[in-house]
Parts: C-alpha cells; sequence; structure tokens
C-alpha cells in the first residue's frame, strides 16, 4: 500500500485576502475553500467594504490652504463612507445628509456643489429637481482595481486647491 503523502502550501483566498492552508495531493481543501462564501473583508472589530483613497489627493484636501472647509471635508468623508461599491452614485438626498450629521441642508448643499467644482465628486444622475453624486474614483474607490481603472479613465482630475466660489466672485465684481 502506497503512502500518500500531503503537501501543504501557504496560498491567499482572493476574495477574501485570508491566508489559508492548502493541502496537496490527497486534501480536499481547494474544493472546500471553492465552495465556501467568505466575508469579503474581515478585519475585526469592523468587518466589512474597504475603500482605496488617493492619499496624496486626500493630504491636500486636508491641508488648511486646500480651499476646502472643515464642512466641506466632513462631506467627503460621509461619501467614502457610505457610499455604495464601484461608480454607483450616493442615493442620498441633502436632507437625508444633513440629518445624520447634524448640520443645516444649505451647508451640506454648498460643500457638495463645492467638492463637484473641485472634481472630487462628480453628478451621477439626475432624477426630477434632485441631483445625486458619487466620489471620483480617481479619489476614493470601493472595489477592484482593475475596475477602478476602468472608472478613471472618464473621470476628470480633482483639483486642488478648491476653484473660487462663483457666487462670491459675481458679489466682488
Amino acid at each position: 500500500m502506497e503512502h500518500e503523502a500531503r503537501v501543504g502550501h501557504r496560498a491567499v483566498n482572493r476574495q477574501s485576502g485570508e491566508i489559508v492552508q492548502l493541502e496537496l495531493l490527497g486534501g480536499d481543501a481547494l474544493q472546500n475553500l471553492r465552495r465556501t462564501v467568505p466575508v469579503r473583508y474581515d478585519w475585526r472589530p469592523h468587518p466589512g467594504r474597504h475603500v482605496n483613497v488617493a492619499k496624496a489627493l486626500m493630504a491636500k484636501v486636508w491641508h488648511k490652504d486646500s480651499g476646502y472647509t472643515q464642512n466641506d471635508r466632513d462631506i467627503l468623508g460621509f461619501y467614502v463612507a457610505h457610499s455604495p461599491e464601484a461608480a454607483a452614485p450616493l442615493r442620498m438626498t441633502f436632507k437625508e445628509i444633513s440629518a445624520v450629521l447634524g448640520v443645516r441642508q444649505d451647508t451640506v448643499r454648498k460643500s457638495v456643489e463645492r467638492l463637484h467644482s473641485g472634481g472630487l465628486l462628480l453628478e451621477a444622475e439626475k432624477i426630477g429637481r434632485v441631483r445625486f453624486f458619487r466620489i471620483n474614483p480617481r479619489a476614493a474607490f470601493d472595489g477592484s482595481a482593475t475596475a477602478q481603472v476602468e472608472a478613471t479613465k472618464e473621470a476628470r482630475h480633482p483639483v486642488v486647491p478648491a476653484p473660487a466660489d462663483p457666487t462670491k466672485r459675481r458679489k466682488a465684481s
């Protein structure tokens, strides 16, 4: 009777990023791995999706001379934390966002407009008078690197410092 040797190799589950031990030549580990539906990212104590963020761009946005206010940064952070996967828009009204953040609806509107004029948020769709925005994939992206490369092909480049407020330019004239 021939003895079957088991050889163990470390491997990475490409869906979850988890390091697994595969037993080759006699183990069912690979079949079991394919059958299980792993948690996508399980970084305890806060499991869930993670976002790829352009750190150099975000450092510029958070600089005091960026032209973006603290409210703008809070709204941008809200979009990063609450946006759905890929390039889908955040389908929340300014009223809903203001209720979650505890700021005025007009504050949300002004910040979104400034972030949109700077290219950090992109208008994704309009239903009646309600506009929905998404994060520019050049700034942050929730999805695979391949999907991010595709999403950035048609995305404009964000601007820092923030563009001047058009309403302020009219008043100064």
